[in-house]
C-alpha cells in the first residue's frame, strides 16, 4: 500500500542521545532533525550521491564549455582561441606558465587539448550527460523520498503498468530538471567569470566591466551568484522528488543548503589560493587539493540532504500545529 505524498506523516520522534544527551538546551527543530538523520542514514545517502554526482560532473562541466562557447564566440575579450583567458577568470591566482610551480597546469592542458577537438568532444559528452546526469538525478530523486519517507502515487492497479508508468515519469522529471540545471549553471560560470574578469588589471575598457570592476558590482555578482544556488536547491527540494514541498519550506531547506555549500566553497577557495602562492607546488598540496575536493563534494551533498531533513520536519512541526489550533477551535466551538 503506497502513501500520498501530499499527506503529511507523523512527527519524528527526538532521539535519546546524540545532541540532546550532551548539550542542556538544543532546540526541538535540531532533536528532530538528528532522528531524520538517524532514520534515513543521510551520511551513506551522502556518500552515494556524490559517487554519482563525481560521475556527472565530467560530462557536465564538458558541456558547459561548450556553451560558453556558444555565448562568448562573438565576442572580443574572451578568444576561444586562448581559451585560458576564460579559464583564468575562474581560477584562484597562481603561477600561470611556470614550469614546476603550476597548480592547475594538467587542467589548463585539458582544456586546451579539448578545445582542439569540440565537435568530437561534444558528441561523446551528450550521451555521457545524458545517462550519469538521469542516473544522478535519480539518486537525488530516491535519497530525496528517503528523508521525507514518501512514496509516489500509484499510478495503476496492474504492477508492471505502474512499474513501467514510474520509469517514464521519473525520467522525464529527471530530464527536465538535467536541462534546468545545465542552463543555471551556465549561468552562474559566465556571471562568475564577468565578476572575476571585471576585477583584475587586463580587464577589457567595458561600460559593463567598469560596472562589475566596482564594489558594487562584485557584491551584485555575489549576490546573483548565491541567488542561482537558491534557485537551484528550491527547484531541486520542490520539483525532484515525489513529495512536493510547500515554497516556503523550499526556500528554508535552500537558505539551510546554501549556507554550508557556499562555506565549503569558500573555505576550499581559500586552501587553493594559500597553497598556489607558495614557492614550490609540492606534490602533497595536490594530493590535499584532490582530497579536498572529494569531501567538498560529500559536504555539498550531506548540506543538501540536511536541508531537506530540516525542511521536512519544519514543515510537519507546521502541520502539526495547524491541526492542534483546528482540533482546539473546534472543541470551543
Amino acid at each position: 500500500m503506497t502513501t500520498d505524498p501530499e499527506q503529511e506523516g507523523p512527527d519524528e520522534s527526538p532521539p535519546s542521545g546524540g545532541l540532546s544527551g550532551v548539550l542542556p538546551h538544543v532546540p526541538p527543530l535540531v532533536t528532530r532533525v538528528e532522528a531524520v538523520v538517524e532514520r534515513a542514514h543521510i551520511p551513506l545517502l551522502a556518500s552515494a550521491l556524490t559517487f554519482d554526482a563525481l560521475l556527472a560532473l565530467v560530462p557536465l562541466g564538458l558541456l558547459m564549455l561548450q556553451g560558453l562557447g556558444l555565448v562568448l564566440r562573438h565576442t572580443r575579450f574572451f578568444d576561444l582561441a586562448d581559451p585560458d583567458r576564460l579559464l583564468l577568470s575562474l581560477l584562484p591566482p597562481h603561477a600561470h606558465g611556470v614550469a614546476g610551480r603550476d597548480p592547475f597546469a594538467l587542467v589548463e592542458g585539458m582544456v586546451g587539448a579539448i578545445q582542439g577537438y569540440q565537435s568530437q568532444v561534444t558528441w561523446l559528452a551528450i550521451p555521457a550527460f545524458l545517462w550519469f546526469g538521469s542516473r544522478l538525478f535519480s539518486s537525488i530523486r530516491s535519497t530525496l523520498s528517503e528523508v521525507y519517507d514518501a512514496q509516489g502515487p500509484q499510478r495503476h492497479e496492474k504492477l508492471i503498468l505502474a512499474v513501467l508508468l514510474d520509469f517514464v515519469f521519473g525520467k522525464l522529471r529527471d530530464f527536465a530538471m538535467m536541462g534546468f540545471l545545465l542552463a543555471l549553471a551556465l549561468v552562474n560560470t559566465v556571471l562568475t567569470a564577468l565578476v572575476r574578469l571585471g576585477s583584475r588589471e587586463t580587464s577589457p575598457d567595458l561600460p559593463l566591466f567598469d560596472l562589475f570592476a566596482s564594489a558594487l558590482g562584485r557584491v551584485l555578482g555575489e549576490a546573483v551568484a548565491i541567488g542561482s544556488a537558491v534557485v537551484l536547491f528550491m527547484a531541486l527540494y520542490r520539483y525532484a522528488s515525489p513529495r512536493r514541498l510547500s515554497w516556503k519550506a523550499s526556500a528554508f531547506a535552500a537558505a539551510v543548503a546554501t549556507v554550508g555549500f557556499e562555506l565549503a566553497k569558500r573555505l576550499y577557495g581559500l586552501y587553493l589560493t594559500i597553497g598556489a602562492q607558495r614557492e614550490v607546488y609540492t606534490i602533497d598540496v595536490n594530493l590535499g587539493a584532490v582530497m579536498l575536493f572529494l569531501l567538498w563534494v560529500w559536504w555539498a551533498a550531506l548540506v543538501f540532504l540536511l536541508g531537506a531533513a530540516a525542511a521536512d520536519v519544519w514543515e510537519r512541526g507546521r502541520s502539526g500545529s495547524a491541526g492542534k489550533r483546528d482540533a482546539s477551535s473546534e472543541k470551543r466551538g
